[in-house]
């Protein structure tokens, strides 16, 4: 069982919270909680809390400053009500998170998440710190960080966003294809990616497609648009999607 710390200003937060882990999350043991970042700081170094549920919005000093104080970082689970650019920031480093109001189910993959984490081996561990290393910086200074890291079969892997030629959505899954002819596949919709990747210099070019516009080689202008990619791959483009492509080409040359 995983001890855990909550930490939100808001004390109907962290009983709605405490209430949903106790009934739904047997392998979690609620073990205090704190309603400022002061007093998280002072918990976390005290008690060394396996992981902490921690509220991104409050008063004085945010969730993510709290990180930078501690001696050591336990598995964080990031908890926000809005500031969407936040939420996004979190996807790019896939660190955990919870929007409320909380899914039930979302907790409960937590829970799993949280558990494999324990699991992981020391090298993989260490990733996860440079993981909330990286959403600090990212915080700080959107856009300094090109950086993604993806939750696989073998734990936690960083990845520079510039190694990715482009990603295919089907269902519920992902699948990302990377420059060293590498591929890896995700349970995560394209859709949520694009949210991530648009800002960073990606585009939807089709309902299964996202790609990296920089690994662009090639816009073939036929009855049937497509891209060539750098790895020689042919590209399908949605009609729809395709004047937007050719104004980005066009915008190249201006």
């Amino acid at each position: 069982m995983l001890e855990v710390l909550l930490i939100d200003d808001e004390r109907l937060a962290i009983e709605n919270l405490k209430n949903l882990i106790e009934t739904y999350c047997p392998c979690l043991h609620v073990i205090d909680s704190a309603s400022s970042v002061d007093e998280g700081i002072i918990k976390i170094n005290k008690l060394k809390p396996d992981a902490i549920f921690l509220d991104v919005n409050m008063p004085g000093k945010n969730g993510f400053e709290l990180l930078a104080h501690l001696n050591s970082v336990p598995s964080v689970v990031f908890v926000t009500a809005h500031e969407k650019y936040a939420l996004q920031a979190m996807k790019v480093c896939a660190v955990d998170f919870l929007l409320k109001p909380i899914d039930i189910n979302e907790l409960i993959q937590t829970q799993i998440k949280l558990m494999t984490l324990q699991t992981l081996k020391p090298e993989i561990k260490k990733n996860y710190g440079q993981v909330l290393r990286n959403l600090s910086i990212l915080i700080d200074k959107p856009g300094s960080v090109r950086k993604i890291t993806l939750y696989g079969n073998n734990g936690y892997e960083i990845f520079e966003l510039d190694d990715i030629i482009y990603l295919a959505g089907e269902d519920n899954y992902t699948l990302f294809h990377f420059i060293n002819h590498k591929n890896m596949m995700l349970s995560r919709t394209l859709k949520s990616y694009e949210e991530i990747l648009v800002p960073f210099g990606f585009m939807r070019i089709h309902k299964t497609t996202l790609i990296n516009l920089t690994h662009i080689k090639q816009i073939l202008r036929n009855e049937s648009p497509q891209v060539v990619m750098a790895n020689n791959i042919h590209l399908q483009v949605s009609r729809r999607k395709s004047a937007d492509l050719l104004e980005w080409g066009k915008n190249l040359t201006d």
